[in-house]
């Protein structure tokens, strides 16, 4: 998806703040499964770690260690293993980056040590969940947007939709159909009601 910058300005008259288009996604995995995060805010879901790369930090190692310690409170111990990079056309909560709208994705999985500490109004909690849950909730992701559902209705408790293509992609969830991934697709390139023209922190 192609974009036009025609950004618009805040009330303080400043442009409003766009995606800087680059996110890390990070997968804390231990034996016990998968720590996520159930995200505060558009787009809705549970998730693991993720933020923004190029807005506030010197690049993916920096944003990566982070995100884990804002989101969940937790530190980052070894090197990180990356498992996929891409672009894909999904949209946050901030107007799109330009020219091309979407996020060029590092995913990567790490470990971490520490309790988990959710990060108040990012997110509604934080726990490990096994991998069996993780997958039970991309089924209620898929069932969402197969009975009609929107990003905007998506319940809390699913696997925010892009995070269906990051799991497939990174081996996680190998299950999924390329019709699972195409209606995950047309729903994290949905747009969100407003944007949040003050950009994200």
């Amino acid at each position: 998806m192609t974009t036009h910058d025609t950004t618009p300005t805040t009330t303080t008259g400043r442009p409003a703040k766009r995606c800087c288009g680059t996110s890390v996604g990070v997968l804390i995995t231990s034996p016990a499964g998968l720590v996520m995060v159930t995200r505060g805010w558009w787009p809705l879901g549970t998730a693991p770690v993720a933020g923004h790369v190029k807005d506030a930090h010197t690049g993916v190692a920096d944003a990566l260690v982070a995100e884990v310690k804002e989101e969940v409170g937790l530190t980052v111990v070894g090197a990180p293993r990356t498992l996929w990079r891409g672009h894909l056309p999904n949209l946050c909560a901030s107007l799109p980056a330009v020219p091309v709208a979407g996020h060029a994705w590092e995913v990567a999985e790490v470990s971490a040590e520490g309790e988990i500490t959710p990060a108040p109004g990012e997110t509604r909690g934080a726990r490990v969940y096994t991998w069996a849950q993780v997958a039970a909730l991309a089924a209620v992701t898929l069932t969402h947007y197969r009975a009609g559902g929107t990003p905007g209705t998506q319940p809390h408790a699913s696997l925010e939709a892009v995070w269906l293509r990051l799991l497939w992609e990174a081996g996680y969830l190998p299950w999924l159909t390329q019709d699972d991934l195409a209606l995950a697709e047309t729903a994290y390139s949905t747009p969100p009601g407003a944007y949040w023209l003050g950009g994200r922190p």
